[in-house]
């Protein structure tokens, strides 16, 4: 993992100086640099302000399923309102099963998720005491919807609703897991002894970032995967909040630059379900096809997480490539 340089200056971020975290793609600049181009307390970097107002087919369905998250946080009684979008929304994709062997096209399959999107949205009105704004949310991602049948058609079959509930809550689950790679494997062979090394462990990495996280933010430290050839082992870990997991990941990132004894073969990402990384997958092929039909200045960027392939710099060697990935 390099070190990680200033997007405006394209200076080394030292660790004794002052930075500022861009809120929307956690890149890390200069305070200095922000000071001098912005007197906004919400600051925001130039290439999140400067994103392209159109966006693909993928990123519209993960800009609805942000709104469908966003719909169910702001429901004042959360538990009772998943109940009633969970069985309308099971209750469409039987219709929509019922219907299969007579959809011949994309379109008409849109048409009809329409069309079970506007019941979907009567049964809501009717629970409008306890839902309150869903209403206007939900008419949202059907614009967002009858806007993607004009788009040409995806190389994918669509998700079903059910999937994509399903979808988002594994995302929220991912949202509060970061992934560990390279903690060598427990020398003994219990799963408590193992256990409590890994945790150990953990425990004395958050004291090591700037600032410091005290214990109480882990929740679960466990393995996952099998050894292969004597290579330890992934090790998930559970924090209380997106926010701690934000954290941990930029503070381990300014952490490299002055690497401890131990961590050089550390690694720390954040957890992504398999869909998420089928699609970065899938922007790095593409970024890969382009290549290799002539397109050279083009690179990949994170935004809000999200990889997209943009025009690259042209300073280049003092661009460090983007390592939050």
């Amino acid at each position: 993992m390099g070190r990680t340089n200033c997007g405006i200056c394209t200076e080394l971020l030292q660790r004794d100086q002052p930075t500022t975290c861009c809120p929307k793609c956690n890149n890390l600049f200069h305070s200095s640099c922000v000071n001098d181009t912005s007197n906004n307390s919400q600051w925001i970097c130039n290439d999140c302000t400067s994103l392209p107002s159109q966006t693909s087919t993928d990123d519209k369905f993960n800009l609805i399923l942000q709104e469908l998250k966003s719909i169910k946080s702001n429901q004042s009684k959360s538990d009772e309102a998943l109940k009633v979008i969970s069985s309308s929304v099971k209750a469409l994709n039987d219709r929509v099963s019922g219907q299969a062997k007579t959809m011949t096209s994309l379109s008409q399959a849109m048409n009809t998720l329409n069309g079970n999107l506007n019941t979907v949205t009567s049964d809501v009105k009717s629970q409008g005491a306890i839902i309150g704004g869903l209403n206007t949310r939900i008419a949202a991602v059907e614009k967002s919807l009858s806007e993607t049948v004009h788009c040409p058609p995806p190389t994918t079959t669509p998700l079903a609703l059910n999937d994509i509930t399903h979808e988002i809550q594994l995302r929220s689950r991912c949202a509060v897991h970061i992934i560990i790679r390279g903690v060598p494997e427990s020398s003994v062979n219990t799963s408590a002894s193992s256990s409590s090394a890994d945790k150990t462990f953990v425990k004395e990495m958050l004291d090591k970032l700037e600032p410091k996280l005290p214990e109480t933010v882990i929740r679960k430290v466990f393995r996952v995967g099998k050894i292969i050839n004597d290579k330890p082992r992934l090790l998930k870990v559970e924090l209380t909040s997106q926010k701690e997991v934000n954290h941990v990941v930029i503070s381990f990132l300014r952490l490299r630059s002055n690497i401890p004894d131990g961590y050089s073969q550390v690694s720390i990402t954040r957890d992504r379900t398999p869909s998420q990384r089928r699609s970065i997958y899938e922007v790095h092929q593409e970024l890969r096809d382009r290549q290799e039909k002539g397109e050279s200045n083009i690179s990949i960027r994170y935004f809000n997480g999200l990889p997209k392939i943009v025009p690259a710099r042209t300073n280049i060697s003092h661009q460090s490539k983007n390592s939050e990935k």
